[in-house]
């Protein structure tokens, strides 16, 4: 005992029994310092303490996430765990954000968040647990327990030159277990781009509208984003959860952007073509973006261990528009306006009883676009037989979507599920092209596409989970979809009706070779047929310098891949790993190629069925290494392709590869300067042919130093530096 003083004695061999008077002693203790680990694991769950990750430059738990070991945060703000995007963003395990949680790694304080949590294998439906295990993780942020309830502001006013440089925000957040919210504003001109907080990072889509015609601008350059980008934007979001009953919770989220964009520079680019002299385009540019989007969306939730039940009503609208200036052949003027209208609602039951299960899913969305781009003077009048000096095409487009199914299970040694549902698509499609101040209208059959296309499928998808040792479960499934597809083409008054099979079988493993070790591995096959894009027969002006037309053709194409992933992650050394490989062979039955006359191009395409493959590989490790107090991370990876093209009615065979490698680090020097550092390089080479292309090399890196004289006073420093060598520069 710790208290009683230590006696001996010397005895005899000879003697049974010895007494000792005890005698009370205190023994003051050492000083003990008990320090927690900076990540440690419990069950399926990663936690990392953020505090042995926060320095005095980090405002946001975004800039914590992106030195945790086995997390990266992409440039657009996507959070990956291993490589793979995380399917889940919870705030205290609460979903308030739907997938745009950028606005939550942006604004909530790091100082008041307590760990991180990173949710293996996480399955995010009650119902479904132990049923189906997904492959991706979720992230779930605990806060201290100081900010539970409590109600954040904070404000910004920030001035800059040259004048007005401006970057203000105003944000509130109060999070509980019953409610929380989130109100935004921020408007800035500085380069930021504020915009990347709202864009969702979930599965599927909140906006379906696609791209018809488009502006030809400054492509952007490959460089930091905020060193390019002139902007002024102007950000708002509120965001409300709310729980009425155990399990039930009602969220609301609506986003407003305002953001201009303008740019201006000068392009060259040669088009190779075999056995000829190359295409060179050269265009001095000019253009401004405006955005005014407005989206919201309503969702009812119901989450237990027997069922749940979830309805979504999502509304998107928006009011851009692009102009801009070329100067090539001859000073050309552009304006594209693209408004449209996005609603769906997405209805989600799964009922529970015992190893059984039950689903029922259903989707239905509509969108309407109406694009309208006019170019003066017209670059195609000897073509067109109009010479205006104004040209106007004009595009309607509608879609009307469902997506209803049923699906179930038994849970056993051999797992058996299924899955039967019926879909359509309803499109329907206007373009005409128009002449002069009059907007007169060019009647030439040719010259307009006006057709109505109708999809109905019915989808059968049967699967099956093999048990065979209690950590190898392969789980098969053989997904077949029969599609009818009617066209109607009223310029050309020509119908049809042709149906379709559609195979895609897969086969998934999880297998964790140790607490440290998993092997994530995939074969799968599918076959598809084109869209509705190759419906239009007619002319359509897509940009200034471009005609394009389809002949009639339908594509089909048909996809092998088979990919592996081995994880390593060890949370007490702090060291997580991640290599993978993906073999990918596509087989189609069509060439598409883009004719030049000058700067002028049309595209086109041919039959011709030929096969393209793809390999490519990765490797990424990260590791915090308390000696130098220093976060490391680096990857590296490959990519080969090998294929055959079209080139100006040409066909070659082509191959393309390229690898890349990076890493940074992050270290604490005391506790008056961090440094944070950066680089990556990434080479390509092309091969048309029998010509070999230059190789293209790209460099860059940064250095960041922060000088920290007081608690609260920080003096910033940085440095970039970009090399490529396929820009060519003069001053």
């Amino acid at each position: 005992s710790m208290t009683i003083e230590t006696q001996s004695k010397t005895v005899k061999n000879n003697v049974g029994s010895v007494e000792f008077l005890v005698k009370e002693k205190v023994t003051e203790l050492k000083e003990v310092i008990v320090k927690a680990p900076k990540v440690r694991q419990l069950g399926d769950t990663i936690h990392y303490d953020v505090s042995s990750f926060l320095d005095e430059t980090d405002r946001s738990i975004g800039d914590v996430l992106k030195k945790l070991p086995g997390v990266q945060v992409l440039s657009s703000g996507q959070i990956l765990y291993q490589n793979k995007a995380i399917s889940k963003f919870y705030v205290e395990g609460l979903d308030l954000l739907k997938g745009k949680y950028g606005i939550a790694t942006n604004n909530i304080d790091a100082k008041n968040v307590a760990s991180v949590q990173v949710l293996e294998n996480h399955q995010p439906i009650k119902a479904l647990k132990n049923m189906e295990i997904p492959e991706e993780a979720a992230i779930n942020l605990k806060l201290k327990k100081s900010a539970l309830g409590a109600f954040f502001s904070t404000a910004q006013l920030g001035v800059g030159l040259p004048w007005p440089l401006l970057s203000n925000e105003l944000v509130g957040m109060r999070f509980t277990q019953k409610q929380q919210n989130m109100l935004v504003y921020k408007g800035d001109n500085t380069g930021r781009d504020i915009a990347q907080e709202i864009i969702s990072f979930y599965g599927g889509t909140d906006d379906a509208t696609t791209s018809f015609l488009n502006v030809v601008s400054p492509s952007p350059p490959n460089i930091n984003r905020q060193h390019f980008l002139f902007n002024d934007a102007h950000l708002g979001s509120l965001n409300d959860l709310r729980t009425f009953k155990k399990d039930l919770t009602l969220t609301t989220n609506i986003n407003y952007l305002f953001d201009k964009h303008t740019s201006d520079s000068y392009a060259r680019r040669d088009v190779f073509v075999d056995g000829s002299e190359n295409i060179r385009i050269e265009e001095d540019m000019n253009s401004r973006l405006l955005k005014r989007e407005l989206e919201g969306a309503l969702t009812l939730e119901k989450n237990t261990d027997d069922y749940f039940l979830n309805n979504k009503i999502n509304l998107s609208s928006k009011w851009n528009d692009e102009s801009g200036n070329v100067l090539a052949d001859r000073a050309v003027s552009q304006r594209l306006n693209l408004p449209s209208l996005y609603v769906a609602n997405n209805f989600d039951y799964v009922r529970r009883t015992g190893k059984k299960r039950f689903r029922v899913q259903s989707e239905i969305s509509y969108t309407a676009q109406e694009n309208r781009l006019s170019v003066s003077p017209s670059m195609f009048g000897s073509f067109l037989e109009a010479d205006s000096m104004l040209l106007r095409q004009d595009v309607l487009y509608n879609r009307f979507m469902t997506n209803t199914s049923v699906s179930g299970s038994r849970e056993g040694k051999v797992s058996l599920h299924y899955s039967a549902g019926v879909f359509s698509n309803h499109y329907t499609f206007q373009s005409a092209l128009h002449e002069g101040l009059n907007a007169m209208l060019l009647s030439t059959d040719s010259l307009r596409n006006q057709f109505s296309r109708g999809e109905i499928g019915l989808r059968v998808s049967p699967g099956m989970r093999v048990t065979i040792t209690e950590k190898l479960k392969p789980y098969f499934s053989f997904p077949v979809t029969y599609l009818l597809v009617n066209k109607n083409d009223l310029v050309r008054s020509n119908d049809s009706r042709i149906g379709y099979w559609l195979f895609a079988p897969n086969v998934y493993l999880d297998y964790p070779l140790s607490t440290r070790i998993t092997l994530y591995g995939s074969a799968s096959y599918s076959n598809n047929i084109g869209g509705m894009r190759e419906d239009l027969i007619g002319y359509m002006m897509t940009s200034y310098r471009n005609l394009s037309r389809n002949d009639g053709l339908q594509s089909k194409n048909s996809t092998a891949n088979i990919y592996a992933n081995l994880n390593y992650r060890n949370p007490f050394t702090t060291l997580f790993m991640t290599f993978g490989v993906n073999w990918m062979n596509n087989w189609r039955n069509m060439l598409y190629d883009t004719h030049y006359t000058g700067i002028l191009s049309s595209a086109t395409s041919i039959l011709h069925p030929h096969s393209a493959q793809q390999f490519s590989a990765n490797f990424s490790v990260g590791k915090s290494v308390d000696a130098i107090s220093s976060e490391l991370r680096a990857g590296t990876g490959y990519i080969c392709n090998k294929s055959i093209a079209l080139n100006q009615g040409i066909i070659s065979p082509f191959t393309s590869d390229s690898y890349n490698v990076s890493g940074s680090s992050t270290t604490d020097i005391g506790q008056f300067m961090i440094l944070k550092y950066s680089a990556a390089y990434s080479q390509s080479r092309i091969r048309v042919s029998y010509n070999r292309l230059s190789p293209m090399h790209y460099f860059t890196q940064s250095l960041n130093t922060s000088f920290i004289p007081k608690k609260g006073l920080i003096f910033n420093i940085g440095f970039n530096h970009y090399f490529n060598n396929a820009i060519q520069s003069a001053a």
